[in-house]
């Protein structure tokens, strides 16, 4: 059975050394990354991106050794409009047959209070990158409980972050018309469950949902 650590002692090294970073699992069952727009200075449009996946090296005792990366499949995006959708993937923004993934590697992670802090990293989109910072939380540090079947009481962590993007930052310059619809600015919004999966059977939910 795994045993349930204080946040504190994740975030801020009580537990004992670590030689290197473990490797934690993104659930992709328990995760969302969203984003959010300006339109018009009208209620601000929003959508997710559906395909993702994520590599989390985390030392517990010395965060800022940690080691995480996101990619996106960039055709992936989803506002819930067929016809937007395929114009976010065009040349104008996302670029998405020529540039098929989004990616987010990180540099630099700064605790600010037991519980939360700041993730530095490098997005390229469009194969242009540019640095972005965003506020994260940990929500909570739990073991699942027996009695869920497949879970198999691991240790789980929730996260949550937000930042915001700068689409010229990445070489998206389309702008239809004065006051376009499409601001320059983009708020991102990410909640992610991170398991610890080493030495799981394959019949484990959480390390194997959508994998």
């Amino acid at each position: 059975m795994y045993r349930t650590l204080p946040l504190a002692a994740l975030l801020m090294g009580t537990l004992p050394a670590q030689a290197t970073p473990t490797e934690w699992t993104l659930d992709l069952g328990h995760t969302h990354i969203g984003w959010e727009i300006n339109h018009m200075g009208l209620s601000r449009t929003v959508g997710r991106f559906n395909s993702y996946d994520g590599t989390f090296l985390i030392d517990e005792e010395n965060p800022a050794n940690s080691q995480i990366t996101f990619t996106i499949d960039a055709d992936s995006i989803d506002s819930n409009h067929a016809d937007r959708d395929a114009h976010l993937r065009h040349a104008d923004y996302l670029d998405a047959e020529t540039h098929s993934q989004i990616t987010f590697t990180s540099t630099d992670i700064l605790m600010l209070t037991p519980t939360s802090g700041k993730l530095t990293g490098d997005l390229t989109m469009r194969g242009q990158s540019a640095p972005v910072t965003l506020d994260f939380t940990m929500v909570r540090d739990r073991t699942y409980p027996d009695f869920i079947p497949n879970y198999d009481e691991v240790r789980v962590v929730g996260f949550e972050a937000t930042g915001e993007i700068l689409r010229l930052d990445h070489g998206m310059d389309f702008i239809a018309f004065i006051d376009s619809p499409t601001g320059l600015s983009v708020d991102v919004d990410l909640h992610f469950d991170l398991v610890q999966c080493a030495g799981t059977p394959d019949t484990n939910i959480p390390c194997t949902w959508g994998r």
